[in-house]
């Protein structure tokens, strides 16, 4: 991927960089020195080693006690083959704690439990200085937070609901007015935190102490509201040149801002200890609107897919990066923190960080908590402004743009671009594409519907456009409920390098991700292992993979030439080569030749119908008796129909809920199932039953899923019916058949058998 960089001192650059940042001394000449590259620091460390070198060695500084290996990850190689090399350096030499990385997608492990290394309850995905490593000594989690921290951020939820009541009794609107006057206070509480802690370092502040939270939460009544609307809200407008910023407080009774001042008083929101301080504020924002969705408006993107598209453009100090649906900021902090992290941290480096970088655009009054949450950041606000980016188009601006666009929004400025419409799913991306320079690249977040839609040209026109005038390097599926809790929108990210360039590429990579790494429900917990977002960042070297390795992966190689013909249709499955894994002397034929989909009726109003459910173990089974059991008066019109021989499909079919309905003329099932109907007699449908369940078509059903890693994720039709499946003579169908069950007969006679031998053994012991 043209955006992460592949050369090898590149990716040591980076490294180096990143750990100067961090405090590590790497400066051969230096007393302090705690950083060995391609060596180690003593003589024993290398016999270990017998001839070895780790790319890093990191040691506790003073002591010749290694802290952590680091393999900076070669063009091509698998970041799970850089882990285990590294594990093996850091066995030798007793270093707990093992670091894989490119310089921008890093991957770490502790090497004693062979497990991820967790930060406050996330996979440490990062470098980091000394203090931190050091605590990874023993464990492999860690929390950075301290208790009260942790509890008073829990509290801000709580709280809110409070000052919501107290706001409405100052005529506030619910929602987002009430939500910016309550940001106003915390974002003074957050910072005024930061800059205390900042003197208790022996750093020094550059906001004066009248301005902070403790000078000022003591006053009471008039002195009070006046003090903090006209003094210290207006100071930090004219101090972060923003009028827009603050405008004063839209509260008028001084009760109420004190009993908003003293619940916030008591809570502890930042940790002196902490890498990143203000992410109390961003914190949040998000709690809230994940349990008032509708508030804010707007569907936050995970963290971790917001790394993905930072991550992926690779944004580098020097360029110009944007975000015209900027919301509360996210993107924009991450690139402002992947910046900082990887670039030299000069004064003049970092006042082009801060003044010169960022640039956003937002059109509801959210750009305000934009701002605040970049200045709690590190800075950055500076470019952030409020108008509609859809009726201010601006041509060849900036390097890169990432960006989540506002799904099925309507707009009257659909005129001012190449491809007209108020289709505002249409008109965003052609507001990015316009925006970049040529050679820039961008990552944009889009509904599924824009890789799909058939039914309106003007969506197979945008493709079509973007396609030929920039190179799509991958489209990576996401799985529904990865924006849970705040919707369950399904999509996708789009990245496009050599923006208004010629495409040079015959073909993009499909990447379908079944696990981002967390659960896909409202909780969203995380899941250990290996994420497919891991795989989207660290396989590069996909040209000279083999297609059963990618499709392994969950990755496909798409012809531009193939989506011409299909009115550029985006997703895989029309142009998917389903592999034959069933070696057979059988004639093969597809699905599509023997099944159709059937079973569109409701069963009607006739409570004689049999239910029928799914079970994994034994396909589709009889549950009426439990099913009228358990409700007295089955409504059975609500359920669809299933005729005698009809293959009925439920979600998801690699863990086996699949079976064919022979025992009725009619039964019902749920609506969820899926229904086929055969197409031809020569099939026998135990046969069929029997292949389609096997444990091959079953690791291929895992290949094809798409969608959420839960209990929705499916394969789509038209994938579906490519799966070919071995068709003897109907006689030899049977024969199979025959002896398939004769040998379950046996199985099941022979667990009988070692059952009552085991029965008879403990009788022997009892009577002994």
């Amino acid at each position: 991927m043209k955006g992460i960089l592949t050369i090898e001192r590149d990716t040591e650059i980076l490294i180096d960089n990143q750990l100067r940042n961090l405090g590590w001394n790497n400066d051969p000449k230096s007393k302090d020195r705690n950083v060995y590259q391609q060596r180690v620091k003593t003589e024993s460390q290398k016999e270990k080693l017998q001839g070895k070198r780790p790319d890093y060695v990191l040691y506790k500084s003073g002591s010749n006690e290694p802290i952590a290996v680091i393999e900076a990850k070669k063009p091509g190689q698998n970041i799970q083959e850089a882990i285990k090399q590294g594990l093996d350096y850091a066995s030798r030499i007793d270093a707990p704690v093992v670091f894989a990385t490119d310089g921008v997608f890093t991957k770490s492990v502790h090497a004693k439990y062979n497990r991820p290394l967790l930060l406050n309850g996330d996979e440490l995905d990062e470098l980091v200085r000394e203090t931190l490593a050091l605590q990874y000594l023993n464990s492999n989690e860690v929390s950075t937070l301290n208790k009260r921290v942790i509890q008073s951020r829990s509290d801000l939820i709580s709280i809110f609901d409070t000052v919501n009541e107290l706001l409405r009794e100052e005529g506030l609107q619910q929602g987002l007015e009430r939500f910016t006057e309550f940001s106003n206070l915390l974002f003074l509480k957050v910072l005024s935190e930061i800059e205390d802690g900042k003197e208790e370092i022996g750093e020094q502040s550059k906001i004066d102490k009248a301005f902070r939270w403790n000078y000022f939460r003591e006053k009471k009544g008039n002195e009070l509201l006046s003090y903090v609307s006209d003094t210290v809200l207006k100071w930090f407008s004219k101090e972060y040149q923003d009028e827009t910023l603050f405008r004063g407080l839209k509260i008028k009774h001084p009760d109420n801002l004190k009993e908003i001042i003293d619940l916030l008083d008591d809570l502890q929101l930042t940790d002196i200890n902490a890498d990143i301080k203000g992410d109390a504020f961003e914190y949040f924002i998000r709690s809230y609107s994940a349990s008032n969705p509708s508030d804010l408006g707007e569907i936050f993107t995970p963290r971790h897919v917001v790394k993905t598209l930072v991550k992926l453009v690779n944004p580098q100090i020097g360029e110009k990066i944007y975000d015209p649906f900027s919301g509360t900021g996210g993107m924009l902090i991450v690139a402002f923190k992947h910046i900082m992290d990887s670039m030299a941290r000069t004064d003049y480096n970092l006042n082009t960080l801060k003044k010169h970088t960022l640039f956003g655009s937002e059109l509801t009054r959210t750009a305000s908590i934009a701002k605040m949450n970049m200045i709690l950041a590190g800075d950055g606000h500076n470019n952030i402004i409020r108008q509609d980016s859809l009726a201010n188009p601006v041509d060849d601006k900036y390097d890169v743009v990432i960006t989540n666009w506002p799904f099925a929004q309507k707009t009257r400025y659909g005129d001012l671009y190449t491809i007209p419409t108020r289709n505002g799913d249409i008109i965003c991306p052609q507001h990015c594409f316009r925006s970049v320079k040529e050679g820039g690249r961008m990552a944009l977040i889009a509904p599924d519907g824009f890789l799909t839609n058939k039914n309106s040209k003007a969506y197979s026109d945008i493709r079509k456009y973007l396609t030929d005038n920039a190179n799509l390097e991958s489209v990576i599926s996401l799985p529904r409920g990865s924006f849970e809790p705040y919707n369950r929108a399904k999509a996708s990210i789009l990245y496009f390098t050599d923006i208004k360039k010629p495409r040079k590429d015959s073909h993009y990579f499909y990447f379908q991700v079944r696990n981002d790494g967390y659960t896909l429900d409202k909780k969203r917990k995380r899941v250990e292992g290996v994420s497919d977002l891991e795989l989207v960042l660290s396989e590069k070297d996909l040209d000279n993979q083999k297609q059963n390795y990618l499709l392994d992966l969950g990755i496909s190689k798409i012809s531009f030439d193939e989506i011409a013909k299909n009115d550029f249709v985006l997703n895989a499955a029309p142009y998917l080569k389903v592999p034959k894994l069933l070696q057979t002397e059988y004639e093969t034929v597809a699905l599509s030749e023997i099944i159709e989909l059937g079973g569109k009726n409701k069963v009607g109003k006739n409570n004689d119908i049999p239910v029928m459910s799914i079970t994994m173990k034994d396909g589709l089974i009889d549950q009426a008796d439990k099913f009228n059991k358990r409700i007295a008066s089955t409504d059975i019109s609500k359920y669809r129909k299933v005729a005698k021989n009809e293959l009925v499909v439920g979600f998801p079919i690699d863990e086996g809920v699949l079976g064919f309905q022979k025992k009725y003329p009619f039964a019902a099932v749920s609506p969820a199932y899926k229904i086929w109907t055969l197409k031809t007699e020569n099939i026998d449908v135990d046969y069929l039953e029997m292949v389609l369940r096997s444990d091959k078509m079953r690791s291929l059903y895992r290949l094809l899923m798409q969608g959420a890693v839960d209990r929705r994720r499916s394969i789509p039709d038209d994938i579906f019916l490519k799966i070919e499946v071995p068709i003897p003579t109907k006689d030899i169908q049977k024969k199979i058949v025959k002896k398939h069950f004769e040998t379950i007969s046996l199985k099941e006679k022979i667990k009988q058998l070692e059952s009552e031998i085991q029965d008879d053994i403990t009788d022997l012991w009892t009577e002994k």
